[in-house]
């Protein structure tokens, strides 16, 4: 039943970037927009602004809550009154603390150094000590946290010329309200609680699953929930997190960090090896990367996503579309092969293991989340689902067991267990194997001995931090 409260993915997320010379809003109905007239008060629980030359409020934007408070303003093209030149955003929220966190780093700042080391200078503005970023170009954002008041502040410009004059006049008009309360936030991530798991082992069917938690020498923390990847090369455990790909030392216990692996860009979102020691590097549309002894081998580009067979030779290049190819490499070059995976709408994740392509995705037939087992050439195998043949949530990991298939879904929180013939034998909930609250199964690896590690990211009890956490799975 809880698969009907589940929350979809969405796979295209589509989101609104006022950028630089956007079209400005239309007035919605019963509302005006103000004309660029100088003078003028806007005001809320939290701030006031008189309003300089130039500047109009888009009064459908504006909120003055109890707890959020926001105002949007714009300066228009002299030439084009369709369009802006500059966009303000201001605005105050009360909350926790950890938007703000996740901004701070964001924004290029060190948690602990603004924390602990004092270490950034602030600007004044409206009376409060606010942090400044800008991009150089089209970007600057004045922000910072008031601890004793629970709220975060918020001062930021989309605009043509960040040195434009009227953002200095706005700002100048600005004036905060917050009071202190006497709020102490939560911990930070060093301060807090990190994440720790008894052994455990649950019964499905005829197996006894067993979980062991294998904890990182020191706590790997991220505010990026679903894009990080493992690999594994006999006791060399390979981290991709946030981007950055990081050799670990697996003693059987502990993952202990060895070095970092230069990549040439930064948001990769998939690492997986082959039987010859490689490692291949893909996704975020980036030149896949095949790398040997710690340097790269060799660069592929125009392939969108590659999930490779373990020896290295071919793989899947696929999106989310059933349109995919096979691609066979050949040293520095490789060919593509057109494959349809026709039972399947769009591609959520693809696995590629010894004998088996693993689409796991909407079914065209509308009857939910499946994940369609081909062949090389395209021939559809098996189908897995769940008991009643219906769909599942997200699987983000699927691989050929001795004894069936064992299947990780991330949206449902659950392992999957079916027989040769994949017919449905359990699912497994995370707080029963892996005692974790909210996880995302981000990604897993079939090792050596036939075990799998499997990383997730899962917050922290007193929400501190979200936590890239690793397990090792047998039994299967």
């Amino acid at each position: 039943m809880k698969k009907i409260f589940a929350l979809l993915i969405a796979l295209l997320m589509v989101i609104s970037l006022a950028a630089c010379g956007d079209k400005a809003p239309d007035p919605t109905d019963g509302t005006t927009q103000p004309s660029g007239i100088s003078g003028g008060d806007i005001e809320t629980a939290f701030f006031t602004i008189k309003l300089s030359d130039g500047w109009i409020n888009i009064e459908e934007d504006f909120k003055n809550e109890e707890e959020y408070a926001k105002a949007v303003l714009q300066v228009l093209d002299p030439d084009d009154s369709d369009y802006y030149l500059i966009e303000a955003e201001i605005k105050v929220e009360i909350d926790e603390p950890y938007d703000f966190r996740e901004d701070l780093v964001y924004y290029g700042f060190n948690q602990y150094e603004y924390e602990v080391d004092k270490a950034y200078e602030t600007v004044k503005i409206g009376g409060v000590d606010l942090l400044r970023y800008d991009d150089g170009e089209e970007t600057l954002v004045y922000f910072n946290r008031i601890e004793g008041a629970n709220a975060s502040v918020y001062v930021e410009f989309d605009a043509t010329d960040i040195n434009d004059a009227h953002i200095g006049a706005l700002i100048e008009g600005i004036t905060f309200n917050i009071k202190d309360i006497g709020n102490v936030d939560g911990p930070w991530e060093w301060e807090g609680e990190r994440f720790s798991a008894e052994p455990a082992s649950v019964q499905a069917g005829s197996f006894t699953i067993s979980s062991a938690f294998v904890p990182f020498e020191t706590p790997v923390t991220t505010f990026e929930v679903f894009e990080h990847s493992v690999a594994a090369i006999g006791d060399k455990m390979y981290m991709l997190v946030d981007g950055e790909l990081s050799e670990c030392h697996y003693n059987g216990s502990e993952l202990a960090f060895v070095k970092a692996v230069e990549l040439p860009e930064e948001d990769y979102e998939r690492v997986e090896a082959t039987s010859d020691g490689a490692l291949w590097v893909s996704g975020s549309m980036n030149d896949v990367l095949c790398i040997k002894d710690g340097s790269v081998a060799a660069t592929y580009e125009d392939i969108d996503k590659l999930a490779i067979h373990p020896s290295g030779e071919w793989g899947v290049n696929y999106f989310t579309s059933n349109e995919c190819a096979i691609v066979s490499f050949s040293g520095d070059t490789y060919s593509a092969t057109p494959v349809i995976f026709k039972e399947a709408d769009t591609i959520m994740h693809l696995c590629v293991d010894e004998n088996n392509i693993y689409v796991c995705a909407n079914a065209a037939d509308d009857s939910g989340h499946k994940v369609f087992v081909y062949n090389k050439d395209g021939v559809l195998q098996k189908t897995l689902c769940d008991a009643e043949g219906e769909g599942l949530g997200s699987v983000t990991f699927v691989t050929q067991t001795a004894n069936g298939y064992i299947g990780f879904d991330g949206n449902m929180r659950d392992v999957l267990v079916w027989d040769k013939d994949g017919a449905f034998v359990a699912e497994i909930s995370d707080s029963e194997l892996f005692g974790t609250g909210y996880p995302w199964f981000c990604d897993s690896a079939v090792l050596a001995d036939g075990s799998i590690i499997t990383v997730m990211t899962d917050e922290r009890e007193d929400r501190s931090a979200t936590e890239l956490v690793a397990f090792i799975v047998k039994g299967f």
